[in-house]
């Protein structure tokens, strides 16, 4: 009688290994890569980038070069008194200054004498210099500046925008590895809760056992499906969190295979080397995108003050041009013509009070201000992220070694408690209570290994650079 218990429960505890039928795992490795690609708020994190990018562009065409063409003609009773004909080629340059290259004619017998010019036309070649305001800067460098500190927020904020997506993804995935994990135990206790209530009835109608221990059997099987159960909901819902991640290329959504299962492959659990926290935080502080939006910002305040500060000075704009018959503009250049055939102007507009200018500079002042003490902030904030991330994935990994203990040390408990009751010195009830023992914790553990994943994501979006975190 004793071998027959002996082999009965050996079989049972063997069935705790049983595999399951083969089904498809998931890393989180292809999850994310489907996630980062096709994702709506990934591709709209491009389109954030785009559009700072042709913004960029827009600026730029403010030193596009431009062509300019005026014909001017009246005629009175028959006569032609006057035909003006002015061309020009404009080319901004970053520095502030203008080149111009230009071509007038003029006919008629009233035409004004200082428009007068040889019949072939008349060329010039010159240049305008601001003087006083534009000098350092003006409006179009100023929006040149501002547009590429767009452009940066805009690389920074998709790099954001898709951090925290896949901050998001990790916690549902880790989430759907624990629930799937907490039902594959369930499964595996009502398996085995089955398997001895068939072996304890097989023993009451032998007459080796009280009818009693029929019904404790039957109880554990119903309470471990009703848990069963519960596990088939949660990893329902978990496995609906996870796959809304889910779209392809065309931007439809798409569902998870039905036999796709979880994997901790490649999430397994290492050691963390916290003397790198020193090195997650420079990186952070040099790549994170958060910083880098705060730092693109205060360089656009920066060029509006400077632009502001600049107002404060007169308007003044100085303009210079070497002119020459159309048959002579190999000449332009000619020193001598620069002091016997030219054009120059100059023109000087200012405020008295300068009340606007005053209030503007004043104005952006603040507003730099403003930028430098939010970046400030930001940093300081996202150096106790980093701190916290790391905090939380120390302690986890402690109370994972911790925990992976406790499904020993229960196991351990359950294989010697069934042993006695196999020897005749314990009953199927106090067997359950040790399995169950055994079966709580390894569902903590599982809860433990999904929440260890998502703090390991946190800890990437707290840096905001996935490949200095390793």
């Amino acid at each position: 009688m004793r071998s027959r218990r002996t082999g009965l429960f050996g079989l049972a505890v063997g069935l705790w290994a049983t595999a399951l039928p083969a089904q498809s795992s998931m890393t989180f490795a292809q999850f994310a890569t489907q996630v980062e690609a096709n994702h709506p708020a990934a591709v709209q994190a491009a389109l954030v980038r785009a559009q700072a990018r042709a913004a960029l562009q827009e600026a730029w065409g403010a030193f596009d070069p431009k062509l300019s063409f005026a014909l001017s003609q009246k005629a009175y009773k028959g006569e032609p008194y006057y035909t003006y004909l002015d061309a020009a080629l404009k080319v901004p340059t970053p520095l502030g200054a203008d080149l111009k290259l230009g071509f007038e004619r003029t006919a008629g017998t009233k035409a004004s004498d200082d428009r007068s010019t040889p019949k072939q036309g008349l060329l010039s070649l010159g240049m305008t210099v601001p003087l006083g305001q534009r000098l350092i800067t003006d409006e179009r460098r100023t929006a040149l500046t501002i547009a590429r500190a767009q452009r940066d927020i805009g690389n920074a904020e998709q790099r954001g925008l898709v951090n925290k997506l896949l901050l998001d993804a990790a916690k549902a995935y880790g989430n759907w590895y624990a629930a799937d994990r907490r039902r594959s135990i369930a499964t595996d206790g009502v398996r085995l809760a089955r398997f001895r209530f068939d072996a304890v009835a097989q023993r009451v109608r032998n007459g080796e056992s009280a009818p009693i221990d029929t019904l404790e059997a039957s109880l554990e099987v119903q309470r471990r499906s009703v848990t069963l159960a519960e596990a088939d909901v949660e990893v329902l819902a978990a496995r609906l969190i996870a796959e809304s991640f889910l779209w392809d290329a065309r931007g439809v959504p798409v569902s998870l295979p039905d036999d796709a299962v979880p994997s901790m492959v490649g999430l397994e659990q290492t050691v963390t080397d916290t003397t790198r926290l020193s090195a997650w935080v420079a990186a952070m502080r040099e790549r994170h995108p958060e910083l880098q939006k705060a730092d693109a910002k205060l360089t656009s305040a920066s060029a509006e003050r400077l632009l502001a500060r600049q107002a404060l000075l007169p308007d003044a704009e100085a303009s210079v041009a070497s002119i020459a018959e159309r048959d002579q503009a190999g000449l332009l250049g000619a020193s001598d013509r620069w002091r016997e055939n030219y054009k120059a102007g100059l023109d000087v507009v200012t405020s008295v009070l300068l009340l606007k200018e005053r209030g503007k500079a004043a104005r952006t002042d603040q507003k730099y201000e403003f930028a430098r003490l939010d970046r400030d902030r930001l940093r300081r904030d996202l150096a106790y992220a980093v701190r916290i991330a790391l905090n939380d994935i120390v302690l986890l990994e402690r109370v994972l070694s911790a925990q992976r203990a406790n499904v020993g040390i229960a196991t351990q408990l359950r294989d010697a408690e069934q042993q006695r009751f196999i020897n005749g010195e314990s009953t199927l009830l106090i067997v359950n209570l040790r399995e169950r023992l055994v079966l709580d914790e390894a569902g903590k553990l599982a809860s433990l290994e999904g929440k260890l994943a998502a703090a390991r994501a946190a800890l990437v979006v707290a840096v905001g650079d996935p490949s200095v975190v390793r």
